[in-house]
């Protein structure tokens, strides 16, 4: 017999009637979790699929980015054939690019207009899109492949039939190694580099002296150390095992493969350095580089280089502020001025190491195009050589991420 409650409802009712409601509960909290989880996974998707259409158009245009300074440099490269032709040049092609070791007029003002400062104007199409070029003349940086003579015969170049042990000492007979200057040279920039870093308290792990010999022996063609050890000793142990690269660097990335060059070490010297243009022996362009790069100027007379000083560095940027040039030859356009007036006259009185003609003309570019297209960003990079005949030569490209 059921018992009542004081409403007259069995309580057996009652307690089925709770279980009903708290099934119906159960079901309703399910279902608004189902909901909620399709909603957000249609938001998910649909956010998804808006990211990839953005970073393919981003992808596009930082791509033409790239095609667009092709066209300025080969702009460049033009009126530069075209000023020295003006100027009584005896070069017979008005497009052919003059050697690049030798002096040229014409290389300031306007033509330099054309490419320096893109990356402060930046092409806004609209409020969430927006085109970045940036141009940089790699001759304004040192160019490690300088320091190191070219070997006047290569392996390659050996008759067939030799064998294994011919060849090698035949190698290291027909190769150079770096010269004492640019060891001491390279010694030098590399301990301003590191001072220079931010966050010093780990530079007291670099050996500036060791990691110059490491550089120049991962560069020379010979396969013999400095030091006298083999220079494929270090190499062999890595995983996986590879060997010394031994001929002319293709790009600064392969300085992370030389030992002691860590990460940190390596994104430092992108700042400084670079590898164009390959089999140039020219040093730094005094009249464009940056003035972290003009530090590592190395200047004076034989047996007494040294890199410059503050002063010597202030005469330098004062002189591309005003739009003057360092010249051989101050006939060479209005703008120059003597070695002789640079640095208390310790650069007419000496030499820069690596020797470069000055005025120097721009050969090679590099191009960082940035694409942003809402909340994605695409970078590119790319090397334009202007040295070819038949126009500017794209040497390569890839995709920047992170810090690069």
């Amino acid at each position: 017999m059921s018992m009542r409650l004081g409403n007259g409802r069995p309580l057996q009712v009652r307690r089925q009637q709770g279980v009903v409601l708290a099934i119906v509960l159960v079901m309703i909290f399910a279902l608004i979790t189902a909901v909620y989880a399709f909603q957000r996974r249609a938001i998910i998707d649909t956010t998804i699929a808006a990211n990839r259409v953005s970073a393919a158009e981003a992808d596009a245009l930082a791509k033409g980015g790239l095609r667009i300074a092709e066209v300025i440099v080969a702009v460049v490269r033009s009126k530069q054939g075209s000023e020295s032709t003006d100027a009584g040049s005896d070069t017979n092609d008005r497009d052919s690019p003059q050697p690049l070791d030798t002096p040229s007029v014409g290389t300031g003002g306007d033509v330099d207009a054309l490419w320096q400062g893109l990356g402060d104007l930046p092409i806004n199409l609209d409020e969430s899109r927006s085109l970045r070029i940036q141009i940089e003349n790699e001759g304004a940086k040192l160019n490690l492949n300088a320091l190191v003579p070219p070997s006047p015969v290569a392996a390659t170049d050996l008759p067939e039939g030799v064998d294994a042990d011919d060849r090698e000492r035949d190698e290291e007979d027909s190769g150079s190694s770096a010269s004492d200057e640019s060891v001491e040279y390279l010694t030098a920039a590399l301990e301003r580099i590191i001072d220079g870093m931010e966050d010093a308290s780990p530079n007291s792990n670099y050996d500036p002296a060791a990691i110059a010999e490491n550089i120049l022996d991962f560069i020379d063609p010979d396969t013999t150390a400095l030091d006298g050890r083999s220079e494929d000793e270090y190499y062999r142990r890595q995983e996986p095992p590879y060997a010394a690269w031994n001929r002319p660097l293709v790009s600064v990335d392969q300085l992370g493969l030389v030992e002691d060059v860590d990460p940190r070490l390596l994104e430092e010297l992108r700042h400084y350095v670079t590898v164009h243009p390959i089999g140039s022996s020219a040093g730094i362009d005094l009249n464009r580089a940056e003035p972290w790069v003009l530090r590592l100027v190395y200047s004076g007379n034989s047996g007494n280089m040294r890199l410059i000083d503050d002063r010597f560095l202030e005469d330098l940027v004062t002189l591309q502020r005003d739009d003057k040039l360092v010249c051989d030859d101050v006939g060479a356009d209005p703008r120059c001025v003597s070695r002789a007036e640079v640095g208390s006259g310790d650069l007419g009185d000496g030499s820069v190491y690596p020797a470069a003609s000055l005025p120097a003309r721009p050969a090679v570019f590099r191009v960082v195009s940035t694409a942003r297209i809402g909340d994605i960003t695409r970078r590119f990079e790319a090397i334009y050589d202007t040295r070819p005949n038949e126009g500017p030569q794209l040497l390569s490209w890839r995709r920047l991420r992170g810090a690069d």
